[in-house]
């Protein structure tokens, strides 16, 4: 069920499930709509997606959603900096449950690159983003435990850039939590430029930080800057325990 719930000063729809199936089951039909109504529109669609364990059963849905992938963008909110081959690789998760079945077709944009270091791969990824609109279809994030969405960590060193991005360049380098702490990730600027902005999430205990994220207008949570400073009018969560 879904409903509209309002923790000042934020806004959005709450898409709650007693399973995970069905949670993955609503979201995978969510979100090919809204890629349906981009292709209708303008010929062309985006989605950016997050890595991990959460996303997975949807994208295994998601794949086999019957649509024109090959006119659909796909890329991640953020990655290690890791080969494809690691297990701890999203580029690997996304390609191996995303991008099959109906959706092998779609263009696919990794956000690793072997390069000399991650300032250099985050220079090439941002040149590959370009071809991105400025206004991205639709955009999933996860949340972590302490609030944080993407590789936006508030201890990192590169938190206010990656929140503010000074530099315009739509992914940076950053430093995150082991096991791998080298990652790329969009910026916050990039990710709520977008007309469908959508939290998936699981469990008691992101439940909890969710209603904390919600009802603190500053920049202490990651995932509360970017959906306090999106201009989307679409945002959504969706959570079961």
């Amino acid at each position: 069920m879904a409903t509209e719930l309002v923790l000042a000063p934020m806004e959005f729809s709450l898409h709650c499930f007693r399973e995970s199936n069905a949670s993955d089951e609503a979201l995978a039909a969510f979100v090919s709509d809204r890629l349906r109504g981009a292709l209708a529109a303008r010929g062309c669609a985006s989605l950016v997606v997050s890595g991990g364990r959460t996303p997975q059963g949807f994208f295994r849905l998601l794949s086999k959603e019957r649509l024109d992938w090959t006119r659909v963008i796909v890329t991640l909110a953020d990655e290690r900096w890791v080969d494809e081959s690691s297990p701890h690789s999203n580029t690997r998760t996304v390609r191996q449950g995303l991008i099959a079945n109906e959706a092998a077709s779609a263009r696919f944009i990794p956000l690793y690159r072997p390069a000399s270091s991650p300032a250099d791969t985050a220079a090439l990824v941002s040149q590959d983003l370009r071809i991105l609109p400025p206004t991205i279809d639709v955009v999933v994030l996860g949340m972590g435990d302490d609030g944080h969405t993407a590789s936006i960590f508030q201890e990192s060193p590169h938190y206010q850039a990656a929140l503010r991005n000074a530099t315009q360049q739509p992914c940076l380098a950053v430093s995150g939590k082991s096991p791998v702490s080298a990652r790329i990730t969009l910026s916050a600027p990039r990710l709520r430029n977008c007309d469908s902005l959508v939290v998936h999430i699981t469990g008691q205990a992101k439940w909890r930080i969710l209603g904390q994220v919600a009802s603190t207008e500053s920049d202490e949570f990651p995932l509360g800057f970017v959906l306090n400073t999106s201009t989307c009018t679409s945002k959504h969560v969706f959570w079961n325990p």
